[in-house]
């Protein structure tokens, strides 16, 4: 039962995940530098900025960005928890709230239809 547990797991570490989040962040960082230290934190890939920073005061910025990553924890929603904590770690970043997780469906994996076309003939 034990090995059946690990091997279903694997397969769950193996599925990529998309979140948009809410970042609150200083104003006299870069955004670039901040985006590519969230690259190292719990399993994110990708890091996106979806829209231009919107001043919410003189030193803070709010920015939306779309992220993926690899869940490393049991559930999302502890991955999420964890992910929000590590990211306020990095030098000017304030806040990171998460709003949604998804599995990413891939658009560049295509099953093999090879068979199909062969039936067609």
């Amino acid at each position: 039962m034990h090995e059946l547990k690990k091997l279903v797991q694997e397969v769950l570490d193996d599925t990529l995940w998309e979140s948009e989040v809410i970042m609150r962040s200083d104003r006299s960082e870069n955004i670039t530098i901040i985006t590519d230290n969230l690259r190292g934190v719990c399993g994110i890939t990708v890091v996106t900025v979806t829209g231009p920073a919107e001043p919410i005061n003189l030193t803070v910025e709010r920015t939306i960005l779309r992220i993926k990553f690899f869940r490393q924890e049991p559930t999302i929603d502890q991955h999420l928890k964890r992910m929000s904590i590590d990211a306020r770690k990095i030098s000017g970043v304030y806040s990171f709230i998460p709003k949604n997780a998804n599995k990413v469906v891939s658009r560049i994996y295509r099953p093999d239809r090879s068979h199909m076309i062969a039936q067609e003939e």
